[in-house]
C-alpha cells in the first residue's frame, strides 16, 4: 500500500480536505483544524494510506511536554475500505510519526467504531476512560423549516416564536475584531454565569480566520439593538457544527438563543449541509431537570449540564454516542505519568 506522511507546511493545498470529505471524515481531522490548532500549542501531522483495499487517513496532533510529546487523533482516524488491512498499515505509520515526535503515546478518539478484527489487544490499543471531545451530541437532520420546527420540544418551539414576537433580529457579521470582541463578551458572560472556562480571545479569532467562508458568525439582537446572543458554526463536508456561543444574562428571556440556532441551521442547509451537530450533551441523561429547590428548571453550572441537556435535546434530532477513547502506547512505562499530569488539554 502507498503511504504519504505530510506536515502541514508541505501539504498546504486543499487536497487533504477534499479527500477527507469524500470518505466522510470529521472536521477535526481537516487540514484547517490542524493548522488552527498549530497556532495554539500543537504540532499537526497527517498520514494518508491508499491501496486496493481502500483509504485510511489520520491527522495526529502532538503536544510537547519537555523532551517528549503526546499524540492525539481527534474524531479519527477515517477508514474507507477493509479495516483488517488498513488499520495495521496505518498503525505502523502512526508509530513511525510518533517516534519522530518523541511521543510516548497516541490517544485515539474515533468518530465511529474502528471495526477492527479481534480484541483491542490484538489491534494494538487499550481502552481509555473518558473523552476529550464530548462523548455524546445531538445531530439535527436539516430538512425544511416546518420539519425542523415540528421535531422540537414544545417549549423550544415556543421560545423560537417568542423571539419572533419580541422582535429579535439575527445578523451575520464578518469576523472583524469588534465583532469577535462582542462575541467574546457574550461568552464571558455565559462562562461567569455557568462557571466554566473559555479560551482566549485570539483563539476564536484564529478559528474564524482559518475557516473563512466555511464558518459563520451570527448575533441575535433585541429591539433596542443590544446583543442578546452570538454563535460560531462551521461546516465540513455535509455537516455543520455549532462550535462556540454565548448569551447575555440580561436578555435571556427573549428567546434569542433558540432563534439563533434555527438561523444557524438554515445557514448550514443553504450551504449544502445535511446535518447540524449541536456539539455536546452530558454522557448520561440526568435523572431530573429540576433545580435544587425543585420549583424551577435546572440551569447549567460547572459540571452540572442539566440546562444544556434540556436546551440541546429540545431541538429534537438524534442523540449520538461516540466510542470510547483508545490509547496506543509507544513507551510502556510513561503514559500513566502523562495522564496524571493532564498533558492533553485545550
Amino acid at each position: 500500500m502507498n503511504m504519504t506522511d505530510a506536515s502541514p507546511l508541505s501539504q498546504s493545498s486543499n487536497a487533504w480536505d477534499r479527500q477527507l470529505g469524500e470518505i466522510g471524515g470529521h472536521m477535526l481531522q481537516s487540514r484547517r483544524w490542524g493548522e488552527f490548532k498549530q497556532r495554539h500549542g500543537w504540532n499537526a501531522h497527517r498520514i494518508l494510506v491508499t491501496g486496493p483495499e481502500g483509504i485510511a487517513m489520520a491527522q495526529v496532533l502532538y503536544r510537547r511536554w519537555g523532551p517528549i510529546s503526546v499524540g492525539y487523533i481527534p474524531r479519527g482516524p477515517t477508514l474507507a475500505g477493509d479495516p483488517a488491512v488498513l488499520w495495521p498499515v496505518l498503525r505502523e505509520h502512526i508509530d513511525t510519526v510518533a517516534r519522530r515526535n518523541r511521543a510516548i503515546m497516541t490517544l485515539i478518539e474515533p468518530d465511529s467504531h474502528l471495526a477492527v478484527a479481534g480484541t483491542l489487544q490484538e489491534a494494538g490499543v487499550t481502552r481509555r476512560a473518558g473523552h476529550l471531545q464530548p462523548g455524546r451530541t445531538v445531530r439535527i437532520s436539516l430538512a425544511d423549516d416546518e420539519t425542523i420546527l415540528s421535531q422540537m420540544h414544545q417549549k423550544i418551539r415556543y421560545n423560537v416564536r417568542l423571539a419572533h414576537r419580541r422582535g429579535v433580529v439575527i445578523e451575520g457579521h464578518s469576523p472583524r475584531q469588534m465583532a469577535i470582541e462582542a462575541l467574546y463578551r457574550l461568552m464571558e458572560d455565559t462562562a461567569n454565569r455557568n462557571a466554566f472556562g473559555i479560551h482566549s480571545l485570539s483563539y476564536y479569532g484564529d478559528f474564524l480566520d482559518m475557516f473563512g467562508d466555511d464558518a459563520v458568525l451570527l448575533f441575535a439582537k433585541v429591539d433596542d439593538g443590544a446583543l442578546a446572543a452570538g454563535l460560531v458554526a462551521a461546516r465540513f463536508g455535509k455537516e455543520a457544527i455549532y462550535m462556540y456561543g454565548g448569551s447575555s444574562t440580561r436578555y435571556r428571556a427573549h428567546g434569542a438563543a433558540f432563534l439563533l440556532q434555527v438561523e444557524a441551521m438554515r445557514w448550514a442547509r443553504e450551504h449544502g449541509c445535511e446535518t447540524y451537530d449541536l456539539w455536546g450533551i452530558p454522557k448520561h441523561d440526568p435523572e431530573s431537570l429540576r433545580g435544587d429547590h425543585r420549583t424551577s428548571i435546572a440551569g447549567t453550572r460547572g459540571d452540572d449540564w442539566r440546562g444544556l441537556h434540556r436546551f440541546k435535546t429540545g431541538f429534537g434530532g438524534e442523540i449520538v454516542s461516540y466510542p470510547d477513547m483508545l490509547e496506543r502506547r509507544h513507551v510502556p512505562v510513561l503514559p500513566w505519568l502523562a495522564r496524571n499530569l493532564n498533558v492533553i488539554k485545550g
